[in-house]
């Protein structure tokens, strides 16, 4: 019976180590399964929110809202991070909010 033992704690140990991994550190919006959202400060007094959910890549795809006042932004921002906490997709979060307003790269 005891043969058995190491093969049927394989799984276990595997996916502790995978929950582990996620949870240790940082979550970054280039790892799969990160929630993102953040702020970024547009010209003119306006503001962009951004948001996804990391596939893997470097530059993972996002939605953005652009051309928001602060209110309006304070708003979309509330009820994104509601919703990050009730996606099964988000295995974890990453959020910044307008108090930490990124600038908006320059084209």
């Amino acid at each position: 019976m005891f043969k058995f033992a190491p093969v049927l704690l394989a799984p276990l140990v595997l996916a502790a180590c995978q929950v582990g991994t996620m949870q240790s550190g940082t979550p970054r919006m280039d790892q799969a399964g990160t929630c993102f959202l953040y702020v970024q400060e547009e010209a003119g007094g306006t503001y962009s929110v951004i948001s996804g959910v990391g596939d893997g890549t470097p530059q993972p795809k996002a939605m953005v809202k652009r051309g928001l006042s602060g209110a309006q932004t304070d708003a979309v921002w509330a009820k994104e991070r509601k919703i990050m906490d009730i996606n099964p997709e988000c295995l974890a979060i990453v959020a910044t909010d307008r108090s930490e307003a990124r600038p908006a790269p320059k084209s």
